[in-house]
C-alpha cells in the first residue's frame, strides 16, 4: 500500500475521529452564509428588447457603420447612457452600480436586450426600461456624439420590460448556506487535519502492537468508573457482555489463566498509565469474568495489599507514570500484560514502559485495548514485516472485539 493511500485513509479517520467538530464548524458556516444571504437581499432580473430597423437600401454602404449591431451594444453600456438611466431612477443609482447591474447583448443582428438587476422585481423592471429609453434618445436625435453615431436609425422598443425573474428568497438563502456549510466543513476539516498531524497518540492496533513489538489479545469496552459508587458496582456486581465476555476470556486463555482447579496459583499483572481511565478498569473487568466462569479470583493493588490466600488467580493492578514508568518493588506474577486505551498514549510512553519492564526482568506478554477506535478495522497481531509484504491480511469487522488468527 503506498504511503499517499496510507495518509488518504489517516486524514479521513482523523475526519471521522472529531466529526462533530467538523460538523460544528459547518453549522457556523451555514448561520454565516444565511445571514450574509440576508444582508445582501436575492437581486431580481428584468429584461427590455430595442428593435433596429434595416438601413435605407439606397445607403446601404453608407449606413452600414450606423447599425453595426456591436456599436449599438457599445452605444447602449456607454457610460452617458448608464449615469443618464442612472439619474432617472428614484432613488437614483450611482454609474457604477448601473454598470454592474446592467448587461447588454445582441439577440439578432438588429435586435439588443437589455438586462437589469435590482434589488426588487418593480427596480430591476425601472431601470431595464430606463436604459432602454436613454439610449433610443442617443441614438435617435442629433445630440453630438462620436462620429455620426447621432444620425436617426429608427430604434424602437420593441419590449418593455413588465416582469422580472429570479430573486426568490429561499433560493438565496439556500444558496448562501450550502455554500457557507461547504465552506465552513473545509475550514474544520483542515483543522482538524493540522490538529492530527501533531498528534502522536498511538489510536490503531496495528500501531500500538508495532510501537513495542508486541501482540494486541483482546480489544474490550470499558466501564466507565467516575467515583466511588461506580468502582464499588464494579468489584461487586460487575457482569459483562457477551461480546465483552468473550475478549476477556480469550486474553486470560491465551495467558493459560483460565483453567480450573489448578494446583498451582497463578497470577497477572496489569498494567495501565497514569491518566488513562478508560483502561484502569481492565483487571476488575477480568476478575469478574475469571469469577463469573468458576475460578477464585482476588485483586491486589500493589504496594497497598497483600495478595489473598487460597485463590486460584491473583490479578494485580499497576498504574505507572507516563515519563518515567517504575516497575522495581512490585510484585512479580505469572503472567504481565498492558492495558491502554485508543488514542491515549504515543509510541514514547509505550517503550519506556517497555524499557522499564525489561530493567526489572518482566516480560510483557502482550496488550489490551480498550475502546478501540470505531474505524480501525486492524488486529494488532500481524507482524509489520508480513503487512509489508503485500499479502492478505485478516481485518476486523468491527472495532469491538478482536479475531485470532489461525
Amino acid at each position: 500500500m503506498s504511503a499517499q493511500q496510507l495518509d488518504v485513509k489517516k486524514s479521513w479517520r482523523a475526519i471521522r475521529r472529531y466529526r462533530l467538530i467538523v460538523a460544528a464548524v459547518a453549522a457556523v458556516g451555514l448561520l454565516g452564509g444565511v445571514g450574509y444571504g440576508l444582508l445582501v437581499p436575492p437581486m431580481h432580473t428584468a429584461t427590455s428588447l430595442v428593435v433596429l430597423p434595416p438601413p435605407p437600401a439606397a445607403d446601404q454602404e453608407k449606413a452600414e457603420g450606423t447599425q453595426s449591431i456591436e456599436t449599438q451594444v457599445f452605444i447602449a453600456e456607454s457610460e452617458p447612457v448608464l449615469k443618464s438611466a442612472g439619474q432617472n431612477l428614484s432613488p437614483a443609482l450611482s454609474t457604477k452600480v448601473v454598470r454592474d447591474r446592467v448587461k447588454v447583448t445582441a439577440v439578432t443582428t438588429d435586435v439588443i436586450k437589455i438586462d437589469a438587476k435590482g434589488t426588487t422585481a418593480a427596480q430591476s423592471m425601472r431601470l431595464a426600461n430606463a436604459v432602454a429609453e436613454v439610449y433610443l434618445v442617443f441614438i435617435t436625435t442629433d445630440q453630438v456624439l462620436p462620429g455620426d453615431l447621432g444620425k436617426k436609425t429608427g430604434a424602437r422598443v420593441l419590449e418593455q420590460a413588465t416582469s422580472a425573474r429570479d430573486g426568490n428568497l429561499a433560493v438565496h438563502l439556500g444558496i448562501w448556506g450550502l455554500l457557507g456549510a461547504l465552506l465552513g466543513a473545509i475550514a474544520g476539516a483542515i483543522g482538524v487535519l493540522a490538529k492530527a498531524r501533531g498528534d502522536r497518540r498511538l489510536r490503531l492496533r496495528d500501531e500500538i502492537a508495532d510501537a513495542v513489538g508486541l501482540p494486541v489479545l483482546a480489544s474490550v469496552s470499558s466501564y466507565r468508573a467516575t467515583d466511588v459508587s461506580d468502582w464499588t458496582y464494579l468489584l461487586d456486581h460487575y457482569s459483562p457482555t457477551a461480546v465483552e465476555a468473550w475478549s476477556l476470556r480469550k486474553t486470560l486463555h491465551h495467558l493459560g489463566l483460565d483453567v480450573k482447579g489448578g494446583s498451582t496459583p497463578l497470577s497477572l499483572t496489569v498494567i495501565s498509565f497514569a491518566g488513562d481511565d478508560k483502561a484502569l478498569p481492565l483487571g476488575p473487568q477480568l476478575a469478574a469474568l475469571a469469577t463469573s466462569i468458576g475460578i477464585s479470583t482476588s485483586i491486589v493493588v500493589d504496594t497497598h495489599q497483600e495478595p489473598a490466600g487460597k485463590v486460584a488467580l491473583d490479578i494485580h493492578l499497576v498504574v505507572v507514570d507516563r515519563d518515567a514508568p517504575h516497575l522495581a518493588g512490585t510484585t512479580r506474577t505469572t503472567n504481565t500484560i498492558v492495558a491502554l486505551s485508543a488514542g491515549m498514549v504515543t509510541a514514547e510512553e509505550l517503550a519506556r514502559l517497555a524499557v522499564a519492564a525489561a530493567a526489572d526482568d518482566r516480560t510483557i506478554d502482550g496488550l489490551v485495548v480498550t475502546d478501540p477506535d470505531p474505524s480501525d478495522r486492524t488486529i494488532g497481531r500481524v507482524s509489520q514485516s508480513t503487512r509489508r509484504s503485500g499479502s492478505r491480511l485478516p481485518t476486523l469487522l468491527t472495532g469491538t472485539t478482536a479475531r485470532r488468527i489461525k
